[in-house]
C-alpha cells in the first residue's frame, strides 16, 4: 500500500477515536440537575403615573 494512503487512514482514525472518546466522556459525565429557586421581590408601586 502507499505510505500516504496509510498516513491518511491512521489520521482519519485517530479523528474518529477522538470525537468518540470526547461523546463517552460527556455521556459518562453526570449532568447537573436544575434547582428551582424561589425569589422573593419586593412588591414595587404602580407606576403607570410617571411618564
Amino acid at each position: 500500500m502507499d505510505t500516504h494512503l496509510l498516513v491518511g487512514i491512521a489520521v482519519m482514525l485517530g479523528l474518529i477515536g477522538i470525537a468518540a472518546w470526547r461523546d463517552l466522556q460527556r455521556t459518562l459525565r453526570p449532568q447537573p440537575q436544575l434547582v428551582p429557586v424561589k425569589v422573593s421581590r419586593p412588591v414595587r408601586p404602580d407606576r403607570s403615573d410617571i411618564r
